[in-house]
């Protein structure tokens, strides 16, 4: 709700206010927000009370700028393990992806997404890296597909190229198409919410 923009930076929902709008009691709405004052997406209040933290353009690009570092490592390392198994395996689940896009089916884009770029972080074989990586993707919201009208073409072209470089074994350009995906995720999404005012002061 953060990250997409439905909680606006500065407002302070209280624990009662977000319990109903989320269904569930105040005691695991105050540890989320615990958690999330820890990241830094929320800002504990002297009182008890929290608010909602201010991001920045520069914030956002800073979190897919990691993510890229990282998705670019685990690209190169999966592009020098590959074998034929994987190429066919990451062009099955890009098979999926454009079906699914062709048919505007969100679920399934997203299902199809995800499944490709675990197959690349599986083959890389770097589980702390993966563990890393996976902390990055707390400040990239899920959904992306319904918030981003052009992140569908873009992906289907970016996994194209992604696949043929592995497939081709080079090592190199896998991971800077890999890096420069990612980065242009970050773009699309700072755009997003440039248009919808995401870094205005909230009303008072």
């Amino acid at each position: 709700m953060i990250l997409v923009g439905e909680l606006q930076p500065g407002s302070r929902p209280t624990q009662d206010q977000l319990a109903k709008m989320l269904g569930v009691s105040t005691m695991p709405v105050r540890e989320a927000l615990l958690r999330l004052a820890a990241e830094g997406l929320v800002v504990a209040e002297p009182n008890r009370s929290f608010s909602i933290g201010r991001m920045n353009v520069g914030d956002v690009r800073d979190g897919f700028w990691l993510h890229s570092r990282l998705a670019e490592e685990m690209a190169r390392r999966a592009c020098a393990h590959a074998n034929r198994s994987l190429v066919d395996e990451l062009s099955a689940h890009q098979d999926s992806y454009r079906s699914a896009a062709a048919a505007g089916d969100l679920p399934e884009m997203e299902r199809a997404n995800w499944a490709f770029h675990r197959a690349i972080n599986g083959a890389a074989d770097a589980p702390r890296l993966e563990m890393t990586l996976k902390t990055t993707l707390r400040f990239i919201p899920e959904g992306f597909h319904s918030l981003v009208d052009a992140w569908p073409t873009d992906s289907v072209t970016a996994h194209d190229a992604i696949v043929d470089a592995i497939d081709r074994g080079d090592v190199d350009l896998a991971g800077r198409l890999s890096s420069e995906h990612v980065r242009s995720a970050g773009e699309l999404l700072i755009e997003h919410f440039s248009s919808h005012g995401h870094w205005r002061e909230p009303a008072a």
